[in-house]
């Protein structure tokens, strides 16, 4: 099955184009599915600590904070969170913790004893009721350093705030023992459809698929979101007003504006580093060029020309490179194009192609660090779109997954450690084209796994940025 967004510029190139002969060039494939590049933490998240007085539902109100904590270490992939049978003796112990609540250091805390039993990240909580609020002081301690890795308090937080409040300390505990930001106050936008028969809107969601949000209504199809690189905007394609034209999304005030009224159709854009520009793919006189233009919709410009279509483009994070799909030498393949930018003018220095191997590829994405391109491939010989990974210039090429339906548009979370997906595989059979829906994986291509969104059908993810507090 074709990706929407290629098959949408595919019917616009038979439309404006002569016919064209598609080339088939192939080179064998390196399969990385099970081969996790990391070995996972194992952590120990107790039970918060309450006061011996304190009522039923600061109690609860503590179950409900570790339980929260322990989802989004383990949905993280980076940690293993350790059930309380496998620490239960430790926490029988008398010596192993004792402290006054609000502590802050490492005073109480029996770190052999821990060791132990296999635990190498230990992260002990407290919660008092303050009328009504609550109180949540925190600690991480990396047992095998022996050392307080991050230690904070929040006072105060209405009931309606403790998952919010859960999810800024899980982001401080990823940041101390990576060095980078967390994913757990970012967000996605997809495209989706509620009912079978309902046209194609767009979505923002938190992180995991949960708390969606629809942000067009119009009775047209909606494709191809991206975000700015602040998070503050939301732009899409839509056939709202007929021919396909771009729109932005205000996610602080709700408010759209078109972008783009002609000539021809514009579709696909992509936000620059800095959010100086959006590319995009315009379709005029007869053929398909990727174009730049200003946030505000102005100064549309000619970027990317040449024969056949050239579509997807997208900007490396550091802003040296664009990748982008062309036709130009037959089937559609991955390119990339060298930036020089100049007082906010920018101009391409040269392209290179970077696939060769599978009948087509499309839709690149950048990892946050610019060192590796994901992107979906489609295979003839099982009739299949898998997703592929590969360094920025075309070498490492790595299969990340396999006979499991369709599977398309690649996302990376801005740690660069999971990748977001569209797939069509069956719940049952998993080499079954379905209904399309969003999954996420490890970076290497593990741990695939569904993100329910709660809606009929959900595909063409984009993960936002970071949102830090």
């Amino acid at each position: 099955m074709l990706s929407n967004f290629l098959r949408f510029w595919f019917a616009v190139c038979v439309w404006l184009s002569s016919s064209q002969v598609w080339a088939v060039i192939g080179q064998p494939l390196m399969v990385n599915i099970d081969n996790p590049s990391f070995r996972k933490l194992n952590v120990a998240i107790p039970e918060f600590m309450v006061a011996p007085s304190a009522d039923q539902e600061t109690r609860d109100v503590g179950k409900r904070g570790a339980a929260e904590l322990t989802r989004l270490l383990n949905f993280s992939a980076m940690f293993s969170v350790r059930s309380n049978e496998v620490f239960e003796e430790v926490l029988r112990s008398k010596n192993v913790i004792k402290w006054q609540l609000g502590q802050q250091n490492l005073e109480g805390v029996d770190i052999p004893q821990w060791r132990a039993v296999g635990i190498e990240s230990l992260t002990l909580g407290e919660v008092q009721n303050d009328q009504g609020t609550w109180t949540f002081t925190m600690r991480t301690i990396d047992l095998g350093k022996g050392e307080l890795l991050v230690g904070k308090r929040y006072s105060k937080v209405p009931k309606a705030q403790i998952t919010a409040v859960m999810r800024r300390y899980a982001d401080q505990i990823m940041k101390a023992y990576t060095g980078k930001s967390g994913i757990f106050s970012s967000r996605l936008v997809f495209v989706g459809r509620r009912a079978k028969s309902a046209p194609k809107q767009i979505f923002i969601s938190d992180f995991d698929g949960s708390n969606v949000q629809q942000i067009t209504n119009e009775n047209a199809p909606h494709l191809s979101p991206a975000w700015s690189r602040d998070g503050r905007y939301v732009t899409y394609t839509s056939f709202q007003d007929g021919p396909a034209e771009i729109f932005s999304h205000d996610t602080k005030t709700g408010k759209k504006f078109k972008m783009t009224s002609g000539p021809g159709l514009s579709s696909g854009s992509n936000w620059g580093p800095s959010d100086r520009v959006i590319a995009f793919t315009g379709a005029h006189n007869g053929n398909s060029e990727i174009y730049v233009m200003s946030p505000h919709g102005r100064d549309r410009k000619s970027l990317i020309t040449g024969d056949g279509l050239d579509v997807d483009p997208t900007f490396s994070p550091d802003g040296k490179w664009m990748a982008f799909v062309s036709g130009r030498f037959g089937n559609p393949h991955i390119f990339r194009a060298s930036l020089e930018w100049t007082d906010d003018k920018l101009r391409v220095t040269e392209d290179k192609r970077l696939t060769y191997a599978g009948w087509y590829n499309a839709t690149p994405a950048w990892s946050p660090e610019s060192e590796k391109l994901a992107f979906a491939g489609y295979d003839k010989d099982i009739n299949r779109f898998d997703m592929f990974m590969m360094n920025p210039d075309g070498t490492q090429l790595e299969r990340l997954t396999l006979r499991a339906g369709d599977n398309e548009r690649p996302t990376w979370a801005p740690n660069g450690q999971l990748i977001v997906f569209q797939s069509s595989r069956g719940p049952n059979l998993e080499d079954v084209k379905g209904t399309p829906h969003l999954y996420i994986m490890n970076r290497d291509g593990s741990g695939q796994r569904l993100l329910d969104t709660g809606i009929f059908e959900a595909q063409q993810p984009a993960w936002g940025p970071q949102v830090e507090e």
